[in-house]
């Protein structure tokens, strides 16, 4: 009997789009030199149209019309794009390596190390690397702990089960 090839689908590791710094008369965009700077790049590598720059800027895929070719991926001047099995929903939006005192400075929702990602989770699947989460695909259950524990919410869930996808939110 043939294997059934697993679904795959690619997830942004980034949340370019809330890297905002606040001056005394305006809003003006903060560039993370790990995120997404909305080169275009993944979306011209798409045949499918399932990349696209969002109103933020930033890449954004639709997991509907996503098949996990890769190419996107391999498109992705900054490396951050990964595919994944579309059953491995929980995952780190965030690969920003600065110490936590900096991207605090940078980024309302950046990674900073803290490790209560790390304390919380049943499985033992989250690492910090580099200063930011890597969940390891293998152990993690997806049980969404990590995902409500994080105070700067890094942690997504792609169905939108323990935090809400930002296409869900009407507004």
């Amino acid at each position: 009997m043939a294997q059934r090839r697993r679904k795959k689908v690619a997830i942004v590791q980034c949340q370019a789009d809330n890297c905002w710094k606040k001056s005394e008369a305006r809003i003006e965009m903060q560039v993370c030199k790990w995120g997404c700077t909305g080169c275009e790049s993944c979306v011209q590598a798409c045949r499918l149209n399932a990349v696209r720059i969002n109103a933020r800027g930033t890449a954004e895929v639709i997991p509907e019309k996503c098949v996990g070719c890769g190419l996107c991926a391999k498109a992705c001047p900054q490396r951050l794009i990964r595919v994944v099995n579309v059953e491995y929903n929980i995952y780190s939006a965030c690969v920003n390596e600065d110490p936590g005192a900096q991207t605090r400075k940078l980024c309302d929702h950046g990674c900073i190390a803290c490790k209560i990602c790390v304390k919380n989770c049943p499985m033992g699947a989250i690492d910090m690397v580099n200063n930011h989460a890597v969940i390891d695909e293998e152990k993690c259950i997806a049980c969404g702990m990590c995902a409500v524990k994080c105070p700067r919410g890094v942690i997504l869930d792609n169905n939108g089960i323990f935090t809400v996808r930002k296409e869900q939110v009407v507004g």
